[in-house]
């Protein structure tokens, strides 16, 4: 199950959902945490560019993510 939004990819693999930005090797992986109903960083594969890069692609990724966890019904 994957969907690609503006400049990133989002896809549940395994227990995970998988956030790419597009071109780049950025990569956030999120999972559903055992205790409460919200999303846990389980990978992170960012290298040392600008930090406004960085920021913008983090930012992007939990709103793809938490997005992706409510269809799935991971959270509220």
């Amino acid at each position: 199950m994957a969907a690609a939004t503006g400049e990133i990819s989002v896809e549940v693999v395994g227990g995970e959902i998988i956030v790419t930005k597009l071109g780049t090797t950025f990569l956030l992986a999120y999972r559903k945490s055992a205790e409460e109903p919200r999303l846990v960083l389980r990978r992170s594969r960012i290298p040392p560019t600008t930090t406004s890069l960085r920021s913008a692609f983090r930012a992007q990724a939990w709103q793809g993510a938490v997005a992706k966890a409510r269809e799935l019904g991971w959270i509220v």
